[in-house]
């Protein structure tokens, strides 16, 4: 399913030409913005890894022992990273920027202001089609589905069975891996403690004796494959649309030049 998704990478390149033919529509009514700071403008990239990476849950070695449980700072689930993320949408542009931007006026000095503002309008340049766009929320549905049907799997829960007998030779009662991570234990404190790391570790190594991860990726990736032929046509539309988008981010980036002429700075 990775494949009609945007990787983290193809995510910062969409942003940067978003914000770049932002730029360049207030540069069409004299006004000067510098856009998002670097920090918004990976944003969405660190969101899409961060999502990649918590995806099959616990299952680095290295992450068990230095946090246990506790969400490392670049996951979706950490507070400050929450936090962080919360703070890019916010984009600092005000005065006669801010109305142009957002399209908070209909004319700006006896030039009409695109519908949405320049926002708007860099936003239709990158994926004028529509309908195709109505089918980029699918994946995630179609990978959520792919996620529950394979957690109900035969032999998934055979092997999470494994993954228990695993663990209580080592010391630990769990019924499964999530189990294991929601223990209430763990949210009582903001530092993972000795108890935490311990279980984290052995949740880990008895996932690799099991084959219990091997087993869900392989099993996951069938019931997408499954999903991916039900659904061929809608993906086909999906795929067309995330083509043209991503020329038109190609477009927007080699196009993406100092501007000419004084602009002037909008007032704050």
């Amino acid at each position: 399913m990775d494949a009609y998704t945007l990787s983290p990478e193809a995510q910062e390149r969409s942003d940067r030409a978003q914000a770049a033919l932002e730029q360049a529509c207030l540069h069409r009514f004299g006004l000067r913005w510098p856009g998002p700071d670097e920090h918004a403008l990976l944003a969405g990239k660190r969101l899409s890894a961060s999502r990649l990476a918590t995806r099959f849950g616990l299952i680095d070695a290295d992450q068990a022992e230095r946090y246990g449980y506790h969400a490392p700072p670049w996951s979706l689930h950490n507070t400050e990273f929450q936090r962080a993320m919360a703070t890019t949408d916010r984009v600092h542009a005000s005065g006669d920027v801010e109305k142009v931007l957002h399209g908070l006026v209909r004319d700006w000095k006896g030039s009409a202001v695109p519908e949405g503002g320049c926002r708007g309008e860099a936003f239709r340049t990158l994926a004028p089609d529509v309908k195709q766009a109505n089918y980029r929320d699918l994946p995630r549905r179609l990978t959520a589905q792919a996620a529950k049907e394979a957690a109900e799997d035969p032999q998934v829960i055979a092997k999470s069975r494994q993954w228990a007998s695993c663990m209580s030779r080592a010391g630990h009662r769990y019924a499964s891996p999530t189990a294991a991570a929601r223990d209430p234990r763990w949210a009582r404190s903001r530092e993972p403690g000795g108890r935490e790391t311990a279980v984290a570790e052995a949740d880990v190594r008895c996932k690799k004796v099991a084959g219990y991860l091997a087993t869900l990726l392989e099993t996951t990736a069938r019931r997408q494959r499954l999903l991916i032929d039900q659904h061929s046509h809608e993906l086909g539309q999906l795929k067309q649309y995330q083509a043209e988008r991503a020329a038109n981010v190609n477009k927007a980036l080699a196009a993406r030049t100092a501007p000419s002429g004084r602009p002037r700075q909008g007032k704050g």
